[in-house]
């Protein structure tokens, strides 16, 4: 009987090392920020503000936005509007702390057309400090934020993108 439960002691003190490290590094199922704010100045650039709702220090992100036209069919952004050209990404690679609220911008990257539906900016992949990644498939944007244009009340459509290609 002594034997079996040292046995299950060390058994059980090997285990918990192992739980405290997967739980340390397990990367969110959830989108990783909330957004607080998100601003088109023309061409004057593009800001979005944005908590850390992690645990973890995040040191890389990566964004791209989708455009509506008047009637709302939703188009992935090329770089210098060409079709030809890859997505137009908007990264950053400056921390943000866990918790933390940052404004992240990007000046000259015009999202504002006067007559056009609305922009998404959507959040597809995460590097925290530790190495681990979160990431949003191309079929999915489940962590965006939406912008209707100035004459819009709201969208009259779900908001369906694309797959980004």
């Amino acid at each position: 009987m002594k034997r079996l439960g040292v046995s299950r002691l060390v058994f059980a003190a090997f285990l918990f090392p192992l739980t405290v490290f997967a739980q340390s590094n397990a990367v969110p199922s959830s989108c990783p920020v909330s957004f607080v704010n998100f601003n088109v100045y023309g061409f004057n650039g593009v800001t979005v503000r944005i908590k850390n709702e992690t645990e973890k220090k995040i040191v890389g992100l990566t964004f791209y936005a989708a455009l509506s036209d008047a009637t709302e069919h939703w188009k992935w952004m090329h770089w210098i509007m060409d079709d030809t050209r890859p997505l137009r990404n908007f990264d950053w690679n400056k921390e943000v702390k866990p918790g933390a609220v940052k404004t992240l911008t990007w000046y000259y990257a015009d999202l504002d057309f006067e007559h056009g539906g609305g922009s998404a900016f959507v959040l597809t992949s995460v590097l925290f400090e530790d190495g681990s990644s979160w990431e949003d498939p191309p079929y999915r944007a489940s962590c965006m934020v939406l912008r209707y244009n100035k004459h819009k009340n709201g969208f009259s459509k779900p908001v369906e993108l694309p797959i980004r290609q």
